[in-house]
């Protein structure tokens, strides 16, 4: 997966306006996030994740799909990332190894967030990345308690 310097602040707003998780946000926060954002672009069948890596990052799926595997070579997937999803933040919250693999399903663009962006941004606009996280988190345990 490479980091792509191509794409414009202007492009990553834009991007940005089109996912829900960014619904809270002001014109101001989106500005000042797509200031220090880093942009990933992930190929078909790529991996975006790897199950037992230890990574500092969580990524929202900006365009494309992927796939979430138990196994690398799994041919059915526990799950299915679209554009607009979250993904890695347990990892990322608990500083915990990956517990799965994460695939490009077609060529897929990604926001990466890391703890170089939080620290970046001022205290109120991390404060409504952590709620964003916070909230992630809550709707996975109460899906996982109502199967």
């Amino acid at each position: 997966m490479k980091r792509s310097s191509q794409v414009s602040v202007s492009k990553i707003i834009q991007l940005m306006k089109k996912i829900p998780i960014f619904d809270a946000f002001t014109s101001e926060d989106r500005a000042q996030m797509a200031e220090h954002a880093q942009i990933y672009i992930a190929n078909t069948d790529e991996a975006i994740i790897e199950r037992d890596a230890k990574d500092n990052c969580f990524y929202i799926l900006l365009s494309g799909e992927a796939r979430v595997l138990l196994r690398q070579k799994d041919v059915s997937p526990l799950a299915t990332i679209e554009p607009g999803d979250m993904f890695g933040e347990i990892g990322f919250a608990l500083g915990t190894p990956r517990s799965t693999w994460v695939l490009a399903n077609q060529l897929s663009a990604l926001l990466r967030v890391d703890h170089k962006l939080l620290d970046a941004l001022d205290h109120a606009l991390k404060g409504k990345v952590k709620d964003q996280i916070i909230l992630k988190m809550a709707n996975t345990i109460s899906a996982l308690n109502s199967r």
